[in-house]
């Protein structure tokens, strides 16, 4: 079995001391080989490894629309998310789902707003509280920005751009007119919590036909992952607690994809604390007991990705002393 794990956000933004807690985590890294190259998006770095090609945008909508339970067909789809809009000194700042709670009742209470006023031109689906989507008779000739990388960027700056931006850039105004006073936001202001008063469209595309499967299992609960795991034909795995769990739910051969998101915001020693034990304990001990016959490692850092690859024999070399995290962040 070879198991590779992606990381987003492994490496805090700020250098951490070190931690001797951090045994297995280190020693994976010091004794495996190890190659850094550019950062790309996680958008980008999931597309690569199935083989989908970029079409204006990386055609998250119809992926995600998959593992939501949709039926993306031959169509065109969009994600048109709800965010938040917050006036700053000199721009709009945005708020994505990372930063807010939104109900079910919430989210098909503001479509079925949204709906009514927009009728037969844009039909939005809220296939979950915090995903949206919308289906389009052609591809718009412009490229978009995801919602998670135009977090804490000016808006303007991250807007649809392109021959066709301005008639979206338009539908996201009326959509802000609309739900700047709807009873749903009034509620939430008052509870404290931020409106949701635009709607944010990106990643547009059709679903592209299957052309291999580089893995045997993926295991997220990244939406993105798991679509493309579906329309490739691989098992798409719940995400469990811990590795243990997650080498239960696979076969003694193969290849299988974990993408494991840990926020770091809040608490990033924490975090590391429980990747360790959750995590990096178990998959050292597989990797000594023969459990699994490589281990990949895809840590990605603030513009760059550590990639570390380690077998069994590779253990063995002890001369590799481990090194706290911050050396190669």
């Amino acid at each position: 079995m070879h198991c590779e794990l992606y990381i987003p956000d492994f490496f805090p933004p700020e250098e951490l001391p070190r931690a001797d807690s951090l045994v297995a985590t280190e020693t994976l890294i010091a004794r495996g080989r190890r190659r850094r190259t550019a950062l790309v998006s996680r958008e980008a770095w999931l597309f690569g490894r199935f083989g989908v090609p970029r079409q204006r945008d990386w055609p998250v909508a119809p992926y995600t629309l998959l593992a939501d339970g949709g039926e993306p067909g031959p169509h065109y789809w969009m994600r048109a998310d709800p965010v938040h809009l917050q006036v700053g000194r000199d721009s709009l700042g945005l708020a994505d789902s990372a930063a807010f709670e939104v109900s079910r009742a919430e989210s098909e209470t503001l479509v079925e707003a949204l709906n009514r006023h927009f009728g037969r031109t844009m039909l939005f689906h809220p296939l979950r509280p915090a995903r949206w989507y919308v289906r389009l008779e052609k591809a718009p000739d412009m490229q978009t920005t995801p919602a998670a990388a135009a977090r804490g960027a000016a808006v303007d700056e991250k807007l649809p751009a392109g021959p066709d931006a301005m008639r979206f850039h338009a539908l996201m105004n009326e959509a802000q007119m609309l739900l700047h006073e709807h009873p749903v936001n009034a509620g939430r202001e008052g509870r404290g919590e931020p409106a949701l008063n635009s709607i944010w469209f990106w990643g547009g595309g059709v679903i592209d036909a299957a052309k291999g499967r580089p893995f045997s299992a993926v295991i997220a609960d990244d939406p993105l992952a798991r679509g493309l795991a579906l329309a490739a034909g691989i098992p798409a795995l719940a995400l469990p607690a811990d590795g243990g769990s997650a080498l239960a739910a696979l076969g003694d051969e193969g290849r299988a994809l974990v993408v494991l998101d840990v926020p770091r915001e809040a608490q990033p020693r924490g975090s590391s604390a429980a990747l360790e034990r959750d995590w990096f304990l178990p998959l050292l001990a597989a990797l000594k007991s023969g459990r699994i016959g490589m281990l990949t490692l895809h840590l990605c850092g603030a513009d760059t990705l550590l990639e570390v690859e380690i077998v069994r024999s590779d253990l063995r070399y002890f001369w590799r002393l481990r090194r706290p995290l911050s050396a190669y962040a």
